[in-house]
């Protein structure tokens, strides 16, 4: 693993303390040997489970100080992270003004996103300073990546069930309407929201389904539960309602834009692209051009097409 580049290190032995939580079907496992270090937010709290054998197994440790990553940069956020080529593994360095322009945290993972070390930086985690060890994007991108080894896919969504028409989709970028269309649902329609931002796509017996995830918009649904999709739906703001049916090769460039693949990695990529094309034969996909007010409702529960 990467961490045999880090000097000096200083850690504890772990396995004492865990914390497990399941997002899209995907299990994450922590152990450390401090109960704070496998802390877990409100939010995630929701999504925890008993412990258990985990998809990914994450090891909490602590060191002195991160040295600069050595392999080759594959990836840089223009923000939160990068991400570096190892020896055997892949390195995610994470850093926030608010602690310096050093790593606070680093994690180093095999190829298959299956076992991971993450160790905590003491150089910007002193004086009593705290982190979640999942704080996003850290979560995010250990859900996503998972998924894109062949398993599902992340998308930029609202997604819903009403309980006469069933789960539904609403996709779109920032600002699109997510999170005022999950406002619309539930008090018109007392809808069941999963997310009104951030839904997980997996096939289950040749079905869609869709799983609420912990990272939420201006809204702030966010469900672990999942159901089975019946119809997405691409945002755009219009002067009125009106639905199209969207062919598939549009229908699979919409979602791509409006989903989180690892485009540092040429065969998860794939996948993507891959999986995107066999969602849209299996769920019908439309433009719905709307106006922010019950009236979308309304056209989308009248709407036979």
């Amino acid at each position: 693993m990467y961490a045999e580049t880090i000097d000096p290190v200083a850690t504890h032995s772990v396995g004492i303390h865990r914390s497990c939580i399941r997002i899209g079907n995907v299990s994450l496992g922590l152990c450390a040997d401090s109960a704070a270090d496998v802390e877990l937010t409100r939010e995630m709290n929701r999504f925890r489970t008993a412990p258990m054998d985990c998809d990914i197994e994450i090891r909490v440790q602590w060191t002195d100080r991160l040295q600069k990553p050595n392999g080759r940069k594959l990836f840089d956020s223009g923000s939160l992270w990068t991400l570096h080529e190892g020896d055997d593994d892949l390195v995610f360095d994470f850093v926030t003004p608010v602690l310096g322009d050093k790593p606070y945290k680093r994690l180093s993972i095999d190829s298959q996103f299956h076992s991971a070390r993450l160790w905590l930086n003491r150089e910007c985690l002193g004086d009593g300073k705290r982190v979640s060890p999942l704080e996003y994007p850290l979560d995010e991108l250990l859900v996503t990546n998972w998924l894109a080894r062949n398993r599902g896919v992340e998308v930029h969504g609202c997604g819903l069930v009403d309980h006469g028409t069933g789960g539904h989709l609403f996709l779109g970028h920032s600002g699109a309407g997510k999170s005022t269309t999950a406002r619309l649902w539930e008090s018109l329609r007392a809808a069941d929201l999963l997310s009104d931002d951030r839904i997980i796509l997996r096939e289950l017996s040749n079905e869609i389904w869709m799983y609420g995830t912990p990272w939420h918009g201006e809204a702030g649904f966010a469900s672990p539960e999942k159901a089975n999709l019946k119809e997405i739906f691409v945002l755009e703001h219009g002067d009125r309602n009106e639905l199209t049916l969207l062919p598939q090769s549009r229908a699979v460039a919409e979602l791509f834009v409006r989903c989180f693949p690892p485009f540092y990695s040429h065969g998860p990529l794939a996948f993507t692209f891959s999986f995107l094309h066999q969602i849209t034969k299996l769920v019908p996909c439309y433009l719905f051009r709307f106006v922010p007010d019950g009236s979308a409702v309304w056209e989308i529960l009248n709407f036979r097409g």
